[in-house]
């Protein structure tokens, strides 16, 4: 028996962590659909077998009726938010426009998304709610004023609902990535690269410096915390940050 078989889960973002937590949720048994604003995006993961639905997570009325229209399939147990933006900039430099879309996708999606479940998840006995933070939730980097703000807030709605649901039967926790080996990785290594005179191999030669493992983060370590957390062998964890990060310092 797979760890996920009969449960039903809503993955929001079909990037390069959200498409690999969607697979590997499917993989250990569970029925998965995939919300993004962008049918391009989508299109791959539908390939793949899995449900998909053309959803902005900044749109309340959206999120709201897809959260619906979601469990009117079938009951959703499991809710895991990966959509995000990254806007660079130091306090000084960053458009408030910058500042306000990553804010908008990365705390308040996640925000609408967990009100639109949490509520049909204890009408129906429980679930798991995972949010996915970062590294720049648990401490502040320079250049990332406006994620790293985003990602604190995350941190913070996660505790402030888990103690809220915890007597549904609902658990609610974050996985905090570190530097992990995708695209928006990639562009922050190239603009790092470009402010400093250095190749991208150099930034990403320091990055490896400064973790344990000496290895970038994959989107597999991510999906691997999503679906321990999703599952029973979690049932006592909520409230929590897991840093999965190769052990940065």
């Amino acid at each position: 028996m797979s760890l996920l078989d009969g449960r039903r889960a809503v993955v929001t973002g079909a990037g390069d962590i959200g498409s690999v937590v969607a697979q590997r949720l499917h993989d250990h048994g569970a029925s998965v659909e995939v919300w993004d604003a962008s049918a391009a995006a989508l299109r791959s993961v539908e390939a793949g077998g899995m449900g998909v639905r053309q959803v902005d997570v900044t749109d309340r009325g959206a999120v709201e009726t897809a959260a619906k229209d979601a469990v009117a399939e079938a009951p959703v147990n499991v809710l895991a938010n990966t959509a995000a933006v990254a806007r660079f900039g130091s306090v000084a430099e960053l458009d408030p426009d910058d500042w306000q879309e990553t804010l908008d996708v990365n705390l308040t999606g996640v925000y609408l998304c967990c009100r639109a479940f949490a509520g049909l998840m204890a009408a129906r006995g429980g679930g798991s709610i995972i949010n996915v933070s970062s590294i720049g939730g648990l401490r502040g980097e320079p250049d990332f004023a406006g994620y790293c703000a985003s990602k604190f807030g995350v941190i913070g709605l996660t505790q402030s609902l888990a103690r809220e649901v915890g007597s549904f039967g609902i658990r609610v926790n974050a996985v905090c990535p570190g530097a992990v080996e995708s695209q928006m990785n990639t562009e922050t290594m190239a603009r790092d690269a470009r402010r400093y005179g250095m190749t991208i191999e150099d930034v990403e030669h320091q990055i490896l410096a400064r973790t344990a493992l000496g290895r970038l983060v994959q989107p597999d370590d991510v999906a691997d915390a999503v679906v321990f957390l999703a599952s029973d062998l979690s049932s006592c964890i909520t409230g929590e940050s897991l840093a999965v990060t190769g052990g940065i310092f």
